[in-house]
């Protein structure tokens, strides 16, 4: 999304260079219409060279990669891409419930970790895992299961083998999460800290406020006191006429 976003405001800004050049030079330097036109779809086309080496260059900084480890984390991401793909074909051949739940866990767990990826290229090594063994596996075994399941051959060794591929699946799939777990490792380490923060802030506030009711407590006379008090002064002022008396 983030990709779409930056092509189309290159595009944009693009168009307003071309818009700008081209009157320029046609009607401010009266150059011809050819030489305008070229004017402006070179203006147009180093503007958006410009803007794009910016965005790749603020975004190596912002993952803190080098140039030549984007391009290797772009390629293998463009290979991973092509393997989803054929995952996605996989998914369009399945005839039963269970193949349809397994393989549709598997899938969103692979969309799932490559899309973080791809969004945060300087995640791809804590995938490493799941980009070189795991997703060749999931799309290899998907595709022979798929392949034999379809062939309806009714033999035990083919039965035997589709079931026991069925338990290999499922035991990817607890791969997968594991692999989803590590990619997200960080984030749930910095929300713990954060928790954690949070809790001795609350805990602090709720201390302090209950010290500030305790000392009010103690500043604060019963009102019993106060009505003894009371009492007694009207009763000496009683007292005094009568002694004089």
């Amino acid at each position: 999304m983030k990709s779409v976003l930056s092509f189309i405001f290159r595009s944009l800004i693009s168009l307003i260079i071309f818009g700008v050049i081209w009157p320029t030079a046609y009607f401010g330097f009266n150059q011809s219409l050819w030489v305008s036109s070229l004017l402006a779809i070179l203006g147009g086309v180093l503007t958006n060279f410009i803007l794009k080496k910016r965005g790749q260059r603020n975004l190596l900084k912002e993952n803190q990669l080098t140039k030549k480890e984007y391009q290797y984390i772009t390629q293998n991401l463009k290979e991973a891409g092509q393997k989803i793909k054929r995952l996605n074909k996989v998914l369009l051949s399945i005839r039963t419930f269970r193949a349809a739940k397994l393989l549709g866990n598997l899938q969103r767990l692979v969309k799932q970790i490559y899309q973080i990826v791809k969004k945060e290229p300087k995640r791809f090594y804590q995938a490493e895992r799941f980009f070189f063994y795991h997703l060749d596996s999931v799309v290899e075994l998907s595709e022979r299961y798929v392949f034999l399941s379809r062939q309806n051959i009714k033999d035990l060794e083919v039965r035997k083998s589709l079931s026991e591929t069925e338990d290999t699946l499922e035991k990817l799939v607890k791969s997968l999460n594991d692999d989803l777990l590590t990619v997200l490792s960080n984030d749930i380490e910095t929300l713990n800290m954060e928790l954690d923060v949070a809790k001795q802030t609350h805990d602090l506030q709720n201390g302090f406020t209950d010290q500030s009711q305790s000392q009010t407590l103690l500043q604060e006379p019963p009102q019993s006191i106060k009505i003894n008090f009371t009492d007694q002064a009207r009763r000496k002022k009683n007292k005094v006429p009568e002694e004089r008396r």
